[in-house]
């Protein structure tokens, strides 16, 4: 009799299909198995891990599987970050015994240096900081490994370094930054200002770009060593100082404006944004945590190139990709209309709102990523500056584009009330609702309620303590809708009058659309742990 075969995990499940798909050459497609899979288990993290070191070569002899149990591994970070920034402490808990983890590992050297870059390459992709323990153990293994990625004298593999990402300053400061990730800041300090120093051209239009690094120290050594070799700069390397100076925290452009000068002084001209463009801007509906996405279309020969955007209170992410076949482009375009509706907004509602979103990035003492300048470059040059909008201002240019008899005082209460029942929202209002530590606590406590009073109960406490949220929300979907063609008929106007009542401190308990918020936020939360 043969032996059974030990049924496999659902982790190894996900991961054998996705290397399936790695193998032949695609994305492994979303589907709502893995989608629950990432939702509900986040502790699989750790065998996601151990299945990627344990098949990763040399060690392991398959490879494909690795990649497939990193993929899994690198969208398991990302839900819990996204839980970690909604206030679940467990999330960040789990995040912070995931790393430690990762770090005994490698202290103990049951993992190599290249598994421990890849670790910190999926932490990069999922925008979460390394931490102290594993930035240790990098470290460490950095300066003890001599064959490791990093020598000690970096003008010794600075040329191979270019040359293998074909002179793109903006490929070779992507894979240094996504290697670097685990590093400690001193560490990927001394490696910027040796990029700015190294007396090669490619090398200081590197630098430039690591002006838009996240962290505020390496921006700082960027540009402090930028300043002493600014008199080399090249015409793009001041175009692009220039164009990201307003994008930095205020308190950084000082820093900004001494290299430009010496630069200028030296005699350089300011090259100009080389041709580019942009013919198609589409944009998502705003979901319940702010996100809003950004489709842009620009040519690129006889093909086309497809540039991202995504502001969620502030620039979150931007990238560009190669150009494709109008075919292509085609394709991916129809994929992105499945996950949100979106419409093709104007060149100046695109402005209007990264404006927005760059001062937010600024304010929060942040630099927007790497890729908006790639994108503002793709179309040919953007000059977008930090400007916070300002909701009064903005409101009142909404209503008074409302029909007179839309803004009646008789008129307004019957619109709160239907405001529940508005068409065009049902395609991505499901995303708006509640989603943090103190609300799942009232949910779970107020079983006893009953659902109706619960949901007063919610609307007079909780969420009437955070109404600007839900009128800057609905404000911004409003400015969304009006962006439509006029025969759409979309409810922009009454969007604008629901934002209108609620910054005016009208009883939540009286717009239908609020009840459905909370509503929907006691169906997400019943049975959330906090």
């Amino acid at each position: 009799m043969t032996k059974a075969r030990p049924k496999s995990s659902t982790t190894e499940q996900h991961a054998r299909k996705i290397a399936t798909a790695i193998a032949k050459g695609r994305l492994p497609a979303p589907t709502s198995d893995l989608d629950r899979y990432l939702e509900d288990c986040p502790g699989e993290i750790f065998a996601a891990f151990d299945g990627a070191a344990r098949h990763m070569p040399p060690a392991g002899k398959d490879d494909a599987l690795a990649f497939g149990y990193l993929f899994l591994m690198q969208a398991l970070l990302e839900r819990l970050r996204y839980r970690a920034e909604r206030g679940y402490a467990d999330a960040a808990e789990l995040i912070a015994k995931f790393q430690a983890e990762v770090a005994a590992q490698a202290d103990a050297e049951r993992i190599d240096g290249n598994m421990l870059a890849f670790v910190g390459s999926a932490l990069h992709q999922a925008r979460i900081p390394a931490g102290p323990e594993l930035a240790e153990v990098s470290a460490r293994r950095h300066v003890s490994d001599e064959s490791g990625p990093i020598p000690a004298d970096i003008r010794a593999v600075l040329e191979d370094l270019i040359e293998a990402c074909g002179g793109d300053p903006f490929g070779l400061v992507g894979s240094l930054a996504e290697f670097g990730h685990a590093m400690p800041e001193e560490a990927r300090s001394a490696l910027v200002a040796g990029l700015a120093l190294a007396g090669q051209p490619d090398a200081r239009a590197a630098a430039v770009l690591f002006l838009q690094d996240s962290s505020p120290a390496v921006r700082r050594a960027a540009a402090g060593a930028l300043v002493q070799v600014a008199s080399s700069l090249s015409p793009v390397d001041l175009r692009r100082l220039i164009a990201v100076r307003n994008w930095r925290p205020q308190n950084e452009r000082a820093e900004v404006d001494a290299v430009v000068r010496k630069a200028r002084t030296a005699g350089i001209e300011c090259a100009r944004w080389e041709a580019g463009g942009v013919e198609t801007i589409l944009a998502t509906a705003i979901d319940g945590a702010a996100a809003q996405a950004f489709l842009l279309v620009s040519p690129a020969g006889r093909k086309k190139r497809i540039s991202s955007i995504l502001t969620k209170g502030g620039i979150a992410d931007a990238w560009v990709g190669d150009p494709e076949s109008r075919r292509s482009i085609e394709a991916a375009m129809a994929a992105a209309g499945m996950d949100a509706p979106m419409l093709a907004v104007s060149r100046s509602y695109l402005d209007r709102m990264l404006s927005h979103a760059l001062a937010l990035t600024a304010e929060r003492d942040e630099a927007p990523p790497l890729g908006l300048l790639q994108v503002a470059e793709t179309m040919g040059g953007a000059d977008w500056q930090s400007a916070r909008m300002d909701f009064s201002a903005t409101l009142s240019e909404l209503i008074a584009g409302l029909p007179k008899a839309m803004r009646d005082s008789a008129a307004v209460p019957a619109v709160l009330r239907k405001s529940g029942e508005l068409d065009g929202l049902a395609a991505f209002e499901q995303s708006w609702f509640e989603d943090d530590p103190e609300m799942a606590r009232i949910v779970a406590s107020g079983g006893t309620r009953g659902r109706a009073k619960l949901v007063t109960y919610l609307l007079q406490s909780v969420i009437a303590r955070r109404r600007d949220k839900w009128a800057d929300l609905f404000l911004h979907t409003a400015l969304w809708m009006r962006e439509a063609p006029p025969d759409a008929d979309l409810c922009w106007r009454e969007l604008a009058i629901v934002a209108d009542a609620i910054a005016r401190g009208c009883d939540l308990t009286e717009i239908g659309l609020m009840h459905n918020i909370a509503q929907r936020t006691i169906a997400a939360l019943a049975g959330v742990t906090t």
